[in-house]
């Protein structure tokens, strides 16, 4: 049923209309009536109806000025005035609110006014089909709008032909957008660190509706025209600029841009790269600037994350960047078996730093990095601890899914991270460290040696070579130095014709009774008594 609002301030005219019309035999109801024109208008504001029917000469609002205010706040029903008056201005007024009819009341009938509904119920149906047109269209629209931009980007950067008119159209119909003139401003946003971004987001839809929401609040906010189109791992938002002021276009996405990276930052905790292409005049500008853009991606690589660009094509470089990798390699090996994560950070951060000032080509950068792993792998003879399921994992994401310097300074960051906790965990053994420890206390058997003194020597952290040493040799690193020198003592005793206090001091000991003590604990006999038996 279509709902019916009768205005009239004459109650004789309501009752005939209410009761004298058969209104559900064509499709209608009466939902209210109003004497009050003033009162019919708030009304009908919040619950606005299919057909009003209004009387034209009344207190308050007259039938124009009460069809002229429902019209200017959006309640716009199929309009029929009622009129004691036959004059050509109140029906050019009428016509000029696209009122439906016009029917003066001394004519007015049951069968006119049956006759006036069978013709408003053909308009309203009209109108009820082609809204579910219109929404059937819609809700296309809405639930396609990805796969349609995407269709769109991808056509544009295939660059095999031109799109013709008819294709522009149809694309500015189905995206919202009008191609047929102004200036266009392309702008591609990177998605920092896009792996853990789609960890926390669980599914990539959810996070480019957030993405939406947020810069569909800012672009409104700034008035600018602008329409997102997503790609893996990032998005391009297209401006349009309406204006004829070309030179303040720049400014303008700038500001835009930087109120974007602000909040993606605080309410989605996600940075991005952003790269801002040439404003163009034409479409055939706007197809250049979204292919040089994606030709160049590769210039990204030494942008900073979290960062505003100008396109700036610059070459990469080639140059000798293992001539110290050896040593390097050895460096940072030393510093994770010491469990200094400073100076790990450190090491590589100095490394990638002169390969920024080089400007060292990505794919270079990337293959440096594999290597440095897979060196660090071998020297910690950690082979059986990290399986090769690990080692590709870590390869392959360096090699596929590293797309900047700063992203790499993490991933190998974190890795090394990796060693030292795995190290730490598992007290993994490592005999070329255990063999120059043993070495170096036979060399120095002489003196007082500490953990600490040769935890130094080796570049190791004391606790970490304590359970390193205890796991290797099954002995304590103390039990282990008192033992030699026990042995080198009763040598000593039992060849030389020494003092006991002259041996005590040959093996570092800093009192002759500390060391006959050591000595009887040791062996159950006192030194002098080894040489009676002798």
């Amino acid at each position: 049923m279509y709902k019916v609002a009768l205005v009239d301030d004459d109650v004789m005219v309501l009752k005939f209309l209410e009761s004298m019309i058969p209104w559900e035999k064509h499709g209608f109801v009466v939902a209210n009536t109003f004497r009050d024109s003033l009162e019919a208008y708030h009304h009908l504001r919040a619950q606005p109806c299919d057909l009003l029917i209004t009387d034209i000469g009344m207190p308050k609002l007259n039938g124009i000025e009460l069809i002229t205010l429902l019209k200017e706040d959006g309640c716009d029903p199929i309009k029929v005035i009622l009129s004691c008056h036959d004059e050509f201005h109140y029906a050019q007024q009428a016509l000029k609110l696209d009122v439906f009819d016009y029917i003066l009341k001394e004519s007015m009938n049951q069968d006119n006014m049956e006759e006036l509904l069978q013709r408003t119920r053909i308009l309203l149906d009209d109108k009820r089909a082609q809204c579910s047109r219109n929404d059937a269209v819609d809700l296309f629209l809405k639930k396609n709008k990805d796969p349609l931009k995407t269709a769109f980007i991808e056509r544009i950067l295939d660059g095999h032909d031109i799109p013709d008119e008819a294709w522009w159209r149809e694309q500015g119909q189905l995206l919202g957008m009008d191609f047929a003139g102004g200036y266009f401003t392309n702008v591609v946003c990177y998605i920092d660190m896009i792996d853990q971004a789609l960890e926390r987001y669980k599914k990539q839809t959810l996070l480019h509706f957030s993405i939406d929401n947020i810069l569909g609040e800012i672009l409104a906010q700034h008035r600018a025209d602008g329409e997102i189109f997503y790609r893996p791992g990032k998005f391009h938002v297209i401006f349009t600029h309406r204006d004829n002021r070309p030179h303040e276009h720049d400014a303008a996405v700038e500001r835009v841009m930087q109120e974007i990276h602000r909040q993606l930052n605080k309410y989605l905790k996600i940075t991005i790269t952003t790269v801002i292409g040439a404003v163009c005049a034409t479409r055939e500008g706007l197809i250049k600037s979204l292919q040089d853009l994606e030709a160049h991606e590769n210039q990204r690589f030494y942008y900073p994350h979290d960062s505003i660009q100008r396109l700036k094509v610059v070459p990469f470089e080639h140059p000798m960047i293992y001539e110290d990798f050896v040593e390097v390699v050895e460096q940072v090996k030393t510093a994770i078996l010491k469990n200094d994560r400073q100076e790990v950070a450190d090491l590589v951060r100095n490394q990638l730093r002169k390969m920024r000032h080089l400007r060292c080509e990505p794919l270079l950068a990337k293959e440096w990095a594999v290597k440095l792993v897979l060196d660090l792998k071998l020297r910690l003879q950690a082979l059986s601890y990290f399986s090769e399921s690990i080692l590709t994992s870590w390869t392959d994401h360096i090699v596929g899914r590293v797309h900047s310097m700063d992203q790499l300074e993490e991933v190998l960051l974190t890795i090394c991270e990796q060693f030292m906790e795995y190290l730490e965990r598992k007290e993994i053994p490592c005999s070329h460290e255990i063999a120059k420890l043993q070495k170096y206390i036979q060399m120095n058997i002489h003196k007082r040696i500490s953990l600490t003194e040769v935890a130094d020597y080796l570049h190791l952290n004391p606790s970490y070579l304590s359970r390193l040493f205890k796991k290797t040799t099954g002995e304590g690193f103390i039990e282990y130095v008192t033992r030699l020198k026990m042995e080198k003592a009763r040598e000593l005793l039992m060849a030389t014709s020494k003092p006991v206090e002259q041996i005590a001091f040959d093996l570092g000991f800093d009192s002759k009774s500390y060391f006959i003590k050591t000595f009887k604990k040791y062996y159950g006999r006192l030194p002098i008594e080894l040489r009676r038996v002798q």
